[in-house]
Parts: C-alpha cells; structure tokens; sequence
C-alpha cells in the first residue's frame, strides 16, 4: 500500500516546515512528514527548506545561516530538535533532506543522526538529499540508517542500477520520472520509490495506480481522500 508523506508538514493547510504544520499532519493522519535541515553557525539544525529568507517570512531576506536559532524562532522556524518533540511522538516516519553543499560527510549529517537517535527514530526516518556524496558518506558511517537519492531531471543512465551501486535504500524522484518499469525494476532490486511533489488529483491517482512506496505531497488530505484513507 502507498504511503503518505505531508511534504513540510500539511503544507497546503500551515505553514510549511512548522510545528503546525506537522501537528496537522499528524491530525490528518499522514504516514510520514518530510521535512528539511540546515546546520547553522552555531551549531544549530534549523528545519527550514530555503537557504534564504523571505519567500515563507513576509519582508525578511538575507542568508538563513546569518542568523542564530533564536533570531530564527523569533520567525517561526523551529530547530529541528523541537521538530522531533512533536513528530517523534505520534509514530510517523520521517523524511529528513538533508540540506549540504559541499560533497563529503559534513557536520549537517552527523547532527542529523544524533538528533534522530537521541529521539528514537533511528528505524523510522530516511535520510534524502541532492547531494549524493553525502549520502553515500552517511550510509557509510551509519548503515543502520536508510538513505534516498533525491532527482528531479533524467540522468541518462539507470537510476536502479546506480542506486543499487552507491547502497541507497531508495529512490526519490520527482513525481513526472516514475513510470511503471522504474517501479518494477526497483522494487525487483529492493529499493522503494517515493515521489514528490504530488498534489494533482490526476497525478495522485497515477501513482497510486503505479504502486510508489511513498506519495510525498503538500496536499495529504487529498492525497488519504484519493488513497482510499479515513482521516
């Protein structure tokens, strides 16, 4: 059965990437939250999907990482250790993005990990990412953690094949990459396959039709109507 995941909580009803919009998530009775993390200056994971402020935080700009997390606060951005206070609580599984720039292990990584397991979420979280150099640096220094290769553009090679080569545990693709052999040939290599971002009806129902282990959309009481779910 396809799993729901509130993409930044229930990010068409709150909010996105706040606490209120992951209370409603868990109201709706979404799977899984996906969410994003930056590591701050000092020394802080901010859940924040933007390296910039202004487009969810009405005339602010600048830098995200030029601000401390209680200036951040103060904008309604939570850390992401208040994030897991509420979300590791309610059962849901998590998606965590990984928000890094450079291409090896970095300290956004580990804090990532060790928040997760100072909450208990070691085996009901993914770790996704862009940055596929992080993930192949995580998955190696902490295999107990599952990690999804985040794509949004064909690459012109196998995305099965290579993820299987690289030891990620699934695929995370931009909703319009998935067709049936790309679920097929995954499943059949053990990787799941979570789309993102998925919010017309149309769509929504192509996937599910598909198969996709998780449907990541900002739309989750949309996306439970269409899967048949009670919420």
């Amino acid at each position: 059965m396809t799993k729901i995941q509130a993409h930044r909580g229930a990010s068409c009803e709150r909010p996105e990437n706040t606490l209120a919009a992951f209370r409603r998530a868990i109201e709706l009775g979404a799977d899984g939250i996906e969410l994003d993390v930056h590591l701050l200056p000092d020394g802080t994971l901010a859940v924040h999907h933007d390296a910039t402020l202004g487009r969810c935080e009405p005339g602010m700009s600048g830098s995200l990482y030029s601000r401390t997390a209680r200036e951040l606060s103060a904008l309604g951005i939570p850390t992401f250790r208040e994030a897991l206070e509420v979300i590791a609580p309610s059962g849901l599984f998590l998606n965590v993005e990984v928000k890094a720039g450079t291409g090896f292990l970095t300290a956004v990584g580990e804090e990532t990990v060790r928040l997760l397991r100072e909450s208990g979420m070691e085996k009901r979280c993914i770790l996704s990412s862009f940055n596929h150099y992080l993930l192949r640096e995580l998955k190696q220094s902490f295999p107990g953690f599952q990690v999804g290769a985040l794509y949004s553009a064909a690459y012109g090679f196998d995305m099965v094949d290579y993820a299987v080569r690289h030891g990620f545990d699934a695929l995370h693709a931009d909703y319009r990459l998935a067709d049936e052999a790309l679920v097929q040939k995954a499943h059949a290599a053990g990787l799941a396959v979570n789309v993102w971002t998925v919010d017309r009806e149309a769509d929504i129902r192509r996937m599910l039709l598909l198969g996709v282990d998780n449907l990541i959309s900002n739309d989750a009481a949309l996306a439970l109507r269409l899967a048949g779910r009670t919420f």
